[in-house]
């Protein structure tokens, strides 16, 4: 089996995949790197495949990982989380304008695209964080109100989800038109601070 790390074969030894993946962890690790991407056999893996003890456990001609540093993973996991909420933001004017043209099912069905993308957004902090390259602690003492912003997000989620419960179009569209910009912005603000404090890391 040929084990490959960003491009560069390796001389690691495995007969399956979880072997594979184990001794290149262990490699990786010790220079401060993680995987984040995995191919078997020219085939991008999922994080369910390599969670699945059968997947993992056949064997392969070829394992090429890709890694990186955890603080550049960081940083570019909060950019692309900024950019995906003032994406979410443009998606809830449309749903707000198909509402008020009395076109309601197709811009509840908008809004719920938009409410995905919170979901992914909201994730992804999570994980970011669990990294533990920036800490709670370190966002608070820069100054960046990481708390205020994600209370900010659940409460106008949750005046959100209740309108929307109620069948309320009206509700929904005036929460989407003149609420919901001042959250948006404060939280793709909070989230650019955040991937330059991952940067500054990294560097």
């Amino acid at each position: 089996m040929r084990i490959l790390l960003d491009d560069c074969e390796t001389s690691l030894q495995a007969n399956t995949v979880a072997g594979a993946l184990t001794v290149a962890s262990d490699l990786v690790t010790h220079s401060g790197r993680m995987i984040v991407e995995v191919f078997v056999d020219g085939i991008a893996w999922s994080e369910e495949d390599l969670a699945s003890g059968e997947f993992t456990a056949r064997a392969a001609g070829e394992v090429r990982m890709t890694t990186a540093h955890p603080a550049e993973l960081l940083r570019d996991t909060f950019a692309h989380a900024a950019e995906a909420v003032l994406n979410a933001e443009e998606i809830q004017r449309a749903a707000a304008k198909l509402m008020q043209a009395n076109q309601v099912r197709a811009g509840f069905d908008r809004l719920l695209e938009a409410l995905a993308v919170w979901g992914s957004v909201q994730t992804a902090v999570a994980r970011g964080l669990e990294l533990g390259v920036v800490t709670r602690d370190e966002v608070r003492a820069k100054g960046i109100d990481l708390e205020g912003a994600l209370a900010s997000l659940d409460r106008q989620l949750r005046s959100l989800r209740d309108s929307m419960v109620a069948q309320d179009a009206t509700a929904v569209s005036d929460c989407l038109l003149y609420e919901f910009p001042s959250t948006t912005k404060q939280f793709a603000a909070t989230l650019a601070a955040l991937a330059n404090e991952a940067a500054a890391k990294a560097a």
